[in-house]
């Protein structure tokens, strides 16, 4: 190669990044590793996700259970799109989640993180004392002290995610997936989007949504903003090795490539402090992850202190 055309590839991929090249997880100009070239906030100092050690964490007494309304079955039309990166379902604000501060969020959109390129990588994005979940739901919303999203993703108190982790069954299908996993046939492909008609989102997350990690990071991906309260759930969602393949196989992304990995590497934590409404004792605490390893399999243990359990309303 001609010092000449090497310097008007160098340009290119320079041009690529400068003007919104679109961004990956592992390939091209803008993978993982370069995205605070177009994103600066995704090299700060607060970032997300983050390994969840549990000798670490801080049991807050205060911390009540989270206030979810309108998280159960409701009529309608909602929005599900293959947006390149992942699947995303598009949520009505009549859905929020109020805090132990009185904090009032709604919702936005909810969306998937997983693993899937080989048998033996799962695919959540926050680790639990660094095991890491097959997959991971995220359903974001915004503070509405702000007139809408778009506002509130700028403002440094303008976003909370509620996330929950995801581990293998064997044999058990998850009925209340059912649906969501017969209509990704329908957006196979970067851009495309059907409609799910009627929702229950309560129902797609843990049984038990009263115990929870709470922490201060950032949007997981660009442009990674550092105003995102997390609320990671304790207790986890149950689906069945067929469901997940099926998610981990269905979507394809803009370079027509099965969408597998969209996770992120967990950051530092930089002297944040994460903290639990329940008290977790160290030696019950290994073993989160049930991994796709049959041998490598522990039944994960919890004990969980009561606390004002607050209230999960319709």
């Amino acid at each position: 190669m001609t010092p000449l055309v090497t310097l008007l590839s160098l340009l290119v991929l320079g041009a690529q990044a400068q003007h919104g090249a679109e961004w990956t997880y592992s390939e091209g100009a803008l993978d993982e590793e370069h995205w605070p070239l177009e994103y600066p906030d995704c090299g700060g100092t607060r970032q997300s996700p983050i390994d969840l050690q549990i000798k670490k964490v801080r049991y807050n007494p205060s911390l009540r259970a989270l206030n979810l309304t309108g998280y159960r079955f409701q009529r309608g039309e909602f929005p599900m799109t293959n947006n390149g990166h992942t699947v995303q379902i598009s949520l009505p604000s009549t859905m929020h989640m109020t805090t132990s501060d009185g904090t009032q969020y709604l919702a936005r959109q909810m969306h998937f993180h997983w693993g899937g390129a080989s048998s033996e990588i799962s695919g959540s994005e926050h680790t639990v004392d660094g095991m890491r979940y097959v997959i991971e739901i995220h359903v974001v919303h915004y503070n509405s002290k702000y007139n809408s999203y778009e506002e509130a993703q700028k403002e440094p108190d303008g976003l909370a995610v509620l996330a929950a982790l995801v581990e293998v069954k064997d044999y058990a299908e998850n009925t209340y997936y059912s649906n969501f996993i017969s209509h990704l046939e329908d957006i196979r492909y970067a851009g495309q989007s059907t409609v799910l008609r009627g929702l229950d989102i309560q129902d797609m997350l843990p049984g038990d949504l009263r115990y929870y990690y709470s922490y201060l990071g950032s949007l997981t991906t660009p442009p990674c903003t550092e105003n995102v309260h997390w609320f990671v759930v304790a207790d986890t969602v149950k689906l069945s090795k067929t469901q997940i393949e099926k998610l981990e196989n269905s979507l394809l992304n803009h370079q027509n490539k099965t969408i597998q990995n969209d996770y992120r590497r967990t950051q530092p934590l930089n002297h944040r402090v994460v903290e639990a409404n329940f008290v977790s004792y160290p030696h019950q605490a290994k073993g989160y992850l049930h991994m796709r390893n049959q041998g490598s399999r522990v039944e994960p243990s919890l004990t969980c202190h009561p606390l004002d359990s607050g209230s999960l309303q319709a």
